[in-house]
């Protein structure tokens, strides 16, 4: 009989790979915006077996392991923009050029450690406290790994430090934890309620409303350049009816509620379940509503702003040059997301011999032996996928945000 202690390579490596394809299959808010299915890219650059498709919010990249590196790099070939040649016209000297903009990504190693107790401390209770450690480890990397992703979609931290895990950006550790910079929303993908036009704008009566939700539904179909619908793999419909999703907060979902009639509410539960019977996915079950093709759903983490609060905005430049504005209300944002909003990167965590996978776990006894220490490792890294676009603009490329005043 084969025998794997607790501590062995082989033991890390089961947990590790379990680890991972609990967090890849558990309905998290990460996960609902991540397409399972494998997408060809170039073999030079990551593992063409393990690059979700192109149409989720969330391009997951699972394997940085088969060369060296802490970086990503992503390439955005732009359309073809140039006028046709007609009848006998000489082709010569009208060839338009290839061009293309490149967006770079770091991971690094993340990390959490969880005391078990004494051998007196075990001794006082029933329960397998090391069982219990090692259990708590998974559901507190899928809440923090959310919280990064809200975060770096939102393009803030925000003010709340209600049940967070991640500081304030004000935090000196706060740039560790993120990886990547935290860019505020580029200028054309930033909206506010009401009739609002900037965060300083706000007020008590710019909240939440079904016409904020067709105001942006013209916007983009207006837009020389918006965010591409969401297209995933097995949705019959990605072609003919592609959809974005608008992720609001809790506050802004109960301003909707108030203030839209119980009518419309029924009609727009009744879209989203028609919708969801073509494509079965989560995304579509819960509290979710449809209108003008636009999913609204409540995130379960909102990104605030207190009244008062200096907040980073992008201006109106090709560089996406930030500037500070102070609220004169509390402010919540929604996050409108259609397709590759976000790069989500995993490298191995740690070697083969000690049981390397995108995440592992050690066990040490500490204390003289009286105590046991648990440790889970991570290789990862999440950013706001950005491009410079055929205008010369820097835009945020799957990602748009919502500002309201907050009841």
């Amino acid at each position: 009989m084969t025998v794997i202690k607790s501590g062995s390579p082989a033991a890390n490596k089961l947990f590790g790979a379990g680890l991972f394809t609990q967090t890849t299959r558990t309905n998290t808010f990460t996960n609902l915006l991540t397409d399972a299915a494998p997408k060809s890219v170039d073999k030079n650059k990551v593992d063409p077996s393990t690059q979700t498709a192109p149409g989720a919010p969330i391009i997951r990249v699972s394997d940085l392991s088969k060369t060296k590196g802490d970086e990503v790099t992503m390439d955005l070939f732009h359309e073809l923009k140039g006028r046709p040649t007609m009848g006998d016209k000489k082709l010569a000297g009208r060839a338009e050029s290839i061009t293309s903009s490149q967006f770079t990504a770091k991971i690094n190693q993340g990390r959490h450690l969880v005391d078990s107790g004494g051998k007196m401390t075990q001794q006082r209770t029933v329960q397998d406290l090391v069982r219990v450690a090692n259990s708590m480890l998974s559901p507190y990397y899928m809440k923090l790994s959310d919280e990064i992703t809200h975060i770096h979609l939102a393009g803030a931290r925000g003010t709340d430090t209600s049940g967070w895990l991640t500081p304030l950006a004000s935090d000196e550790e706060f740039a560790d934890i993120l990886v990547n910079p935290v860019t505020p929303p580029t200028f054309d993908r930033h909206f506010y309620g009401g009739d609002a036009t900037s965060l300083s704008d706000l007020d008590s009566t710019d909240k939440f409303s079904l016409r904020d939700v067709d105001r942006i539904r013209l916007r983009l179909d207006e837009m020389a350049n918006p965010i591409q619908p969401i297209r995933f793999k097995d949705d019959p419909m990605s072609e003919d009816n592609p959809f974005f999703v608008l992720y609001v907060t809790p506050r802004q979902w109960f301003d909707f509620n108030q203030t839209t009639e119980a009518a419309t509410l029924r009609t727009l539960q009744s879209n989203a379940i028609a919708r969801g019977n073509y494509f079965k996915n989560p995304i579509f079950t819960g509290d979710a509503l449809l209108w003008n093709n636009i999913l609204i759903r409540k995130s379960r983490r909102p990104v605030t702003f207190a009244a008062s609060t200096s907040v980073s905005v992008c201006t109106n430049s090709e560089t996406a040059a930030t500037t500070n504005v102070t609220t004169t209300v509390a402010v919540d944002r929604a996050i409108l997301l259609g397709a590759q909003a976000l790069a989500d990167m995993y490298g191995m965590s740690g070697s083969s011999a000690n049981g390397g996978h995108h995440f592992s776990m050690n066990t040490e006894k500490t204390d003289h032996g009286n105590a046991m220490e648990h440790s889970i490792c991570w290789m990862n890294g999440k950013a706001k996928i950005r491009f410079k676009g055929v205008n010369g603009y820097v835009s945020d490329h799957g990602v748009m945000v919502l500002d309201t005043a907050r009841s």
